[in-house]
């Protein structure tokens, strides 16, 4: 089901005494965990009110003219404080057994908006901007009503994917910075219908049908799925699962010389947790996207690579973490869709990689220091170079961001 404040989009390797892994008990095996102290009191009634705020810093050594690190659409800005998410969330979760009714409420403001922008909603069924200014803006990132239990049920509404690894929830994602691959290979979200069912202990599986990636309206509406199933090993820790997301979408959005139609689009995710120890989680994600007529020739559009992490936990508040990415963008038709004055539009054909080391700092269970250094790198057939405002092929940079959750 959508992730919520008390689960963890990096899934955790050990059953920690909360279910959020990462806000919890250190490396997830301590038998005793922090207090968590909420602004707003939590409600027997099951409605609660909780949510976070998150701003950082991400300094470039290359110093671009414009500010932007690059082909990015998400911690964009370089040399400059960047207030990323006001985020708040109502919700009413479902009955552990039984049945009953489940209602979300997700509110984004601040830089991230970006990501959890809808077509018909903060944009038109063009795409064009509603109400959002460039830099700053508001979002609905998820707006749904559920009905079943905990173990079965079907929501409409607004919903993350399931589809891919990191998401828009900051306290989700182990690094400040986001992957390619969260940036431009998949959706963000979509609007429709979705079966979540825990088969038992080790399966999940979950499905529905959608008005694609990013939708509520658009100038052509079309039905499309979203499926993931997952397997994890209840005695090992070891899981894996594989998510798809198949159906019509525009097949031109990098601007490129294509006559503009809806066609198939396609991107898989398929996911392996392997917990070396239960300090030490190594993830695997390989991903691959298709567009049909989505090049200038009219050939089939591929975009394919893989994440890897290692996340080590050293104590109940420090933990350590590498992230090393290759994106594909074979037709250069995806990398640099992003804010309209970033001079690093596509297309980059060929290959970008990243490598991201960090840290987070959790001194107590409301409060989160992400201090992070990143190297990018691109080797491709593209006329601009995708960094320094078309000047270099790599870049570094060093950063860091403060969540404070409440």
């Amino acid at each position: 089901m959508p992730v919520s404040f008390n689960s963890y989009f990096q899934e955790p390797t050990c059953q920690s005494c909360t279910s959020d892994g990462f806000l919890g008990c250190g490396n997830g095996c301590d038998s005793c965990c922090r207090e968590r102290h909420y602004l707003f009191p939590q409600s027997d009634s099951g409605f609660n009110v909780y949510g976070w705020l998150d701003a950082g810093f991400i300094g470039n050594t290359s110093s671009p003219t414009s500010k932007f690190n690059g082909p990015y659409n998400a911690v964009d800005r370089s040399n400059e404080a960047m207030f990323n998410q006001f985020y708040i969330v109502g919700e009413k979760s479902l009955p552990q057994c039984g049945t009953g009714l489940g209602l979300r409420v997700d509110y984004l403001y601040g830089e991230d908006y970006l990501l959890a922008e809808s077509a018909g909603l903060e944009r038109r069924p063009d795409g064009a901007p509603r109400w959002n200014p460039e830099y700053y803006g508001s979002a609905f990132p998820q707006a749904f009503a559920s009905v079943g239990n905990q173990d079965l049920s079907l929501q409409v509404g607004h919903f993350y994917s399931v589809v891919g690894y990191e998401g828009v929830m900051a306290p989700g994602n182990f690094f400040y910075s986001k992957s390619y691959s969260y940036q431009f290979a998949g959706p963000f979200t979509h609007w429709g219908g979705q079966v979540n069912w825990n088969v038992d202990e080790s399966w999940t599986v979950q499905a529905g049908l959608t008005n694609g990636w990013d939708t509520l309206d658009r100038t052509s509406d079309s039905v499309g799925f979203v499926g993931k199933i997952k397997y994890t090993d209840v005695n090992s820790g070891l899981w894996t699962s594989f998510a798809i997301v198949t159906g019509k979408e525009f097949n031109n959005l990098a601007g490129l010389n294509i006559q503009p139609d809806f066609t198939n689009r396609t991107r898989y995710s398929w996911l392996v947790g392997v917990p070396i120890n239960c300090k030490t989680e190594y993830i695997f994600h390989h991903w691959l996207g298709i567009q049909e007529d989505g090049t200038p020739d009219g050939d089939r559009a591929d975009w394919y690579g893989i994440d890897q992490y290692l996340l080590y936990t050293i104590s109940q508040s420090w933990q350590a973490g590498l992230r090393f990415e290759w994106f594909r963008d074979e037709d250069g038709t995806r990398i640099g869709l992003n804010r309209p004055s970033n001079p690093n539009t596509p297309p980059f054909p060929g290959n970008v990689y990243s490598l991201s080391a960090g840290v987070n700092w959790k001194p107590t269970e409301n409060f989160v220091l992400r201090p992070e250094i990143r190297a990018d790198w691109y080797d491709g057939s593209a006329l601009r170079q995708p960094f320094n405002d078309g000047v270099d092929d790599n870049q570094l940079m060093l950063g860091f961001d403060a969540i404070l959750l409440f």
